[in-house]
């Protein structure tokens, strides 16, 4: 397979779920030629030990390919499952009543059990239970002691396990639970980029997990919060104000509210996050026919290219290449998608509709994943979006000692890709998810070595074919010593 060019020239990031089907380390290799940027451990499946050595398979992987890539861990979550049925395959027919017990085995066929036991207590006449993702559903009718009983509205068929939805429901039930915390100690021995937090419903929540990374020493490590409940969406605001990065989970949150307002959902999540400075990931059933077929549904690709339309730093594939048939060639077939809704997309007015920094002064500094973005940080990359327009730059380069400046580089739509060179390993794998950005890990820069940065740069993609003689390129710099913001611009024309 021939290696792809070592600056990332799709800028939507692809985030592909490491399973049984691509855990090893030859396929993880072609799924980076391919075009995956993150890797996600799904730790709803899977052991420690399955876990670490599937970690080691991707850090051999990308420097085996002399790439960056960054590694969520999705941590399972309050996920509320049915427990073992009576008798597997229940019929659940229109107006059947089944009976909810807090205990752990069911009595009869119209007895249920669920993995969260004061559930069959903290349920309420009128509220509505989901099962099998929404295939089957249920109203509560009345709750007895320590049980509740519940009557079928949607017909079909559930099976041991399955999920259960409570999109109206108040309960108890912590965001972080037990097996949450044991795997953050396996983060604490394992290194990752960002940690998923499944099922939020307050900012709070983000806060939670922050406390538990920091108190294991995981202080680099960045939170992305999974949008999936109503409860978030009512907080939408201050969770992103929380978190660092913000994932459109589509499968349990077109359960939690009507499938009908998922789109306009979607939009209204990404637009958020592209106001506030964050990298949003689109996720679920993106392309989920290529679990067993080599090419998409024309619905599918539609979904992909207006994903990346609306503004989506990433888009992220599950099954597909955790338990599919073609996992690289979904890779393949998500790069290519990509591509051409970019090709619109940096077209459109020039190259992008102006994304205006709302609200902001010189004294009202736009947040981002790390606090604060320097107000001169902010006109400095307004205007590198302004210089690459005008002089048709092929590249932009920036030294970051955090990342936020490339972060807020990504959000401007500007054209060009963006080369960001890192002093921190952590740093430049946590780029991997920004929209138009590559990352390069250099170990030996100093902060505040500007021109040395820009002369690495340029002999970087200079020695790779990647810029040639009368190619401009952006250079964004900090000029002040011991000061954080890149208050200066340079053009280089390659001699």
């Amino acid at each position: 397979m021939p290696r792809r060019e070592p600056l990332r020239k799709v800028r939507t990031k692809i985030v592909a779920t490491v399973g049984p089907a691509s855990r090893g380390r030859e396929t993880l290799s072609a799924l980076i030629e391919a075009g995956a940027d993150v890797f996600r451990l799904n730790f709803s499946h899977g052991n420690h030990e399955e876990h670490t050595e599937t970690l080691a398979n991707i850090r051999a992987a990308a420097d085996d390919g002399e790439r960056v890539v960054a590694v969520l861990q999705d941590l399972c979550g309050p996920k509320i499952r049915l427990g073992a049925l009576a008798v597997e395959n229940i019929e659940c027919h229109l107006d059947d009543v089944f009976t909810l017990v807090g205990g752990a085995t069911a009595e009869g066929p119209y007895s249920l059990t669920c993995s969260y036991p004061e559930l069959a207590a903290e349920l309420r006449p009128g509220d509505e239970v989901f099962f099998a993702d929404g295939t089957v559903a249920m109203v509560v009718t009345e709750s007895l002691e320590g049980a509740s009983r519940m009557k079928v509205t949607l017909p079909g068929r559930i099976r041991s396990h399955q999920g259960i939805n409570l999109p109206g429901a108040v309960l108890s039930v912590p965001c972080l639970t037990e097996k949450d915390l044991a795997d953050l100690d396996w983060t604490a021995e394992n290194p990752v980029e960002y940690v998923g937090l499944s099922f939020v419903r307050h900012a709070a929540d983000v806060s939670r997990l922050r406390e538990e990374l920091d108190r294991r020493g995981c202080h680099a490590v960045k939170i992305i919060a999974k949008i999936e409940k109503p409860q978030a969406l009512a907080g939408l605001d201050a969770i992103i104000a929380e978190a660092d990065g913000v994932m459109v989970a589509r499968g349990d949150l077109g359960v939690e509210i009507d499938v009908a307002k998922v789109p306009a959902v979607q939009k209204r999540i990404i637009a958020a996050c592209r106001r506030a400075r964050l990298p949003v990931i689109t996720a679920t059933q993106m392309l989920s026919s290529m679990e067993t077929s080599p090419r998409p549904t024309r619905a599918e690709a539609t979904d992909v290219f207006n994903a990346v339309l609306d503004g989506t730093d990433a888009v992220m594939l599950s099954g597909e290449t955790a338990i599919g048939s073609y996992p690289v060639e979904t890779v393949e077939m998500m790069s290519r998608i990509c591509a051409e809704a970019e090709t619109m997309l940096l077209a459109s007015a020039g190259v992008e509709p102006s994304s205006k920094l709302e609200g902001l002064s010189a004294t009202s500094p736009a947040p981002d994943s790390a606090g604060w973005v320097q107000p001169i940080t902010e006109g400095v990359v307004e205007a590198v979006k302004a210089v690459t327009r005008r002089l048709g730059a092929t590249l932009v380069v920036v030294a970051t000692h955090s990342g936020r400046t490339a972060l807020v580089l990504s959000k401007q739509r500007y054209g060009p890709p963006t080369l960001a060179l890192a002093n921190h390993r952590s740093v430049a794998r946590s780029m991997a998810l920004y929209w138009g950005v590559t990352p390069v890990f250099v170990p030996d820069l100093a902060d505040g070595e500007s021109a040395r940065a820009r002369d690495f740069a340029l002999d970087w993609a200079r020695g790779r074919g990647l810029i040639h003689a009368g190619d401009c390129v952006v250079v964004v710099m900090g000029t002040m010593p011991r000061h954080p913001s890149h208050n200066a611009i340079m053009v280089e024309v390659v001699e």
